[in-house]
């Protein structure tokens, strides 16, 4: 394979790693048709996942599908505008340096969400799609025959436990995982995604607050009626 990435064939393009895609679309200005023809593969690698991502943690928010749709084309735009500055970390690991690009496109969404967020002084009527919201990073459907699997036992059990809330609780709790920063406590947004969020339904942080207070404890009382046999957790209002 040439070095050179205005020599690049598509097959040689497909075969680059991400970190070698993104180092030639930093150079776009030196050599715009190597570094379009490099995007385009970046594109076609990435698109679906991060649509995905999009959709489930932020359709919502964002009016649904064309705004899940929308934040994945800026996300990338923004990707093309500032390739320069990923950082690979000396990684090598194809599937390691795969997560690591990901990860940080999942950056650029977030903001750009928190930037969509702060515009608006009301989002659209919310409604939920629990298929899109799950679609990424779905457990399988278990086998007949397969050995038990308490951790995907418990992942369907919290979320049938947030499927029971009310719509704005479930707004609620799933923008905090989705916005809680790193080494954070869980159950808390920092001051500014609190703001926007409260902004965006129609309230003030401190009832964001409650809201948030009583949807974790009524998905804590689901989890314990679960917990104990004979309880019946699917009848908990």
């Amino acid at each position: 394979m040439t070095a050179d990435p205005s020599r690049w064939s598509q097959g040689e393009r497909a075969g680059r790693s991400d970190a070698e895609l993104l180092a030639c679309m930093a150079l776009a200005e030196a050599d715009a048709p190597s570094a379009r023809g490099a995007w385009e593969e970046f594109y076609l690698r990435h698109v679906d996942y991060l649509h995905a991502v999009c959709l489930r943690a932020y359709g919502t928010l964002l009016g649904g599908d064309a705004g899940a749709a929308d934040l994945t084309a800026d996300t990338f735009r923004r990707a093309y505008e500032r390739a320069g500055t990923f950082d690979a970390g000396r990684i090598a690991d194809p599937e390691r340096l795969r997560l690591r690009t990901r990860a940080w496109l999942g950056r650029i969404a977030q903001r750009l969400a928190m930037e969509a967020l702060r515009g608006r002084a009301r989002l659209p009527a919310i409604t939920l799609d629990q298929d899109e919201w799950q679609q990424v990073a779905r457990e399988p459907a278990a086998k007949e025959g397969d050995a038990p699997n308490p951790a995907a036992e418990r992942l369907a059990l919290v979320r049938r436990a947030i499927e029971s809330l009310a719509e704005r609780e479930q707004v609620v709790l799933r923008a905090t995982f989705q916005w809680r920063e790193a080494g954070a406590d869980h159950s808390r947004l920092s001051n500014r995604a609190s703001a926007d969020l409260a902004e965006s339904l129609g309230t003030t942080p401190e009832n964001l607050r409650q809201i948030r207070r009583r949807a974790l404890k009524k998905v804590e009382t689901f989890l314990r009626a679960a917990a104990t046999p004979g309880t019946g957790a699917d009848e908990h209002d």
